[in-house]
């Protein structure tokens, strides 16, 4: 039987984002359901906790048909060395680069990988198939994925590659939607799923969260959608069945819009087994929040994030620092909100613009980079603007972190 190889390049990422764990990749999980379906046996290897030289050695004998990389931004010099080695001894194989930078920056990839996937890969399977049993392309192809309108004709993410132990109470992660409708200046999602809302009916979500729970034994389910409550509707239908099916605990570690939820929708979630919601707040600032074009007002965090607490939820809150629009000031704006708010858990990300985003044009025309260095994106600032220079920015973390790390253990 041939053999697909599917690869997690390591996970470069800042103190703040290690705190939440590694999540399985649940996009290779999903093309691994498929290549199941031409006949292929799958492989994951996740270089986060799998040797780079074990999957170099292993390949070696095995000698898969297809060898697919999933690719962010950070991790990119990553990818380039993992392929740069896997081509010394697999001459045949048919190497594959999809993912969120190769959909953003397909040209990074040419030269480097036979194939580049933009967006969704699944509709694309039966192409890379076809490519992996012919000769040997001269030339890197580009291929568009194609938009999965009807989410439930994809199989469940295959499970049964995973090693279990890595990702421990992250094992019961899933997606229930994809696209998402607003247009944030910092968000690439839009770029990668594109703007339309496209949701699994909830008889699907139902019936891969009850394999979840009873086939890998998952202690927590995560929903990672970017706006789970955006049909209001199809989040009450599937509260109410976890509750019924007694389907456990779960939470929404991505984030949800404050402006998607109201009490009682809170209280079902409560009710249901939902023990913890973050939301994406980004600034106690309403004029950086209106820069980011996020369509949100403080008066409504503070709304929601009183009606979280009173069915008990815990709360968490997402934050930038170095955002547009952002000075020293706004950031005693935001913890002034954070000290009235006590929020359970909040998290800071370093502003990174990404190429061919609103947000990058955004620096080019208002400020200057630092550094197109890909390895520092997420980890370091890599721009400035005049009148927020970079080492404001760097003063900007030491006052949040002097302030809050106490008690949220803040760690950049």
């Amino acid at each position: 039987m041939p053999f697909v190889y599917l690869v997690k390049p390591v996970t470069v990422e800042s103190h703040e984002e290690e705190k939440k764990g590694s999540y399985p990749p649940l996009g290779l999980l999903y093309l691994s359901s498929m290549f199941k379906e031409y006949g292929f046996e799958t492989k994951l290897y996740d270089l986060d906790f799998v040797d780079e030289n074990a999957l170099v050695k292993q390949a070696s004998h095995e000698q898969p048909e297809i060898v697919a990389i999933t690719s962010t931004t950070p991790s990119y010099y990553s990818i380039f060395h993992v392929i740069k080695r896997l081509r010394e001894i697999l001459k045949n194989s048919l190497f594959a680069v999809g993912g969120p930078h190769a959909t953003l920056v397909p040209e990074d990839f040419i030269g480097i990988a036979d194939v580049i996937v933009k967006g969704e890969g699944e509709r694309v399977i039966s192409e890379l198939v076809k490519m992996s049993r012919k000769q040997r392309f001269k030339n890197t192809i580009v291929l568009n994925g194609e938009t999965v309108e009807n989410l439930d004709e994809i199989p469940y993410p295959d499970r049964s590659i995973l090693d279990r132990r890595y990702y421990s109470e992250n094992l019961g992660s899933m997606f229930t939607s994809r696209g998402c409708p607003y247009n944030c200046l910092f968000c690439a999602t839009r770029f990668i799923m594109g703007r339309k809302f496209r949701a699994r009916s909830v008889g699907n979500v139902i019936g891969e969260w009850i394999e979840l729970k009873e086939k890998y034994k998952a202690p927590k389910i995560r929903i990672l959608d970017d706006v789970f409550t955006f049909n209001r509707q199809r989040a009450v239908e599937i509260c109410k069945q976890v509750k019924e099916y007694g389907l456990g605990e779960w939470s929404l570690p991505n984030g949800v819009r404050v402006d998607n939820v109201d009490a009682e929708l809170l209280e079902l979630m409560a009710d249901s087994g939902c023990t913890t919601v973050w939301y994406g707040v980004e600034s106690g600032s309403q004029k950086v929040i209106n820069i980011l074009r996020k369509g949100i007002k403080l008066e409504q965090v503070e709304k929601v994030v009183e009606w979280s607490k009173d069915v008990g939820l815990s709360v968490g809150l997402f934050f930038m620092v170095g955002a547009p629009g952002e000075t020293l000031e706004t950031i005693y704006e935001t913890l002034k909100l954070i000290e009235k708010l006590d929020p359970d858990y909040v998290h800071f990300s370093i502003a990174t613009p990404y190429p061919g985003t609103d947000f990058w044009k955004w620096v080019e025309e208002n400020g200057r980079f630092l550094t197109h260095d890909y390895s520092k994106f997420e980890r370091e600032f890599i721009f400035e603007t005049p009148d927020y220079p970079l080492k404001d920015r760097i003063k900007a973390i030491e006052i949040i972190e002097k302030e809050l790390s106490l008690k949220y253990e803040v760690e950049f």
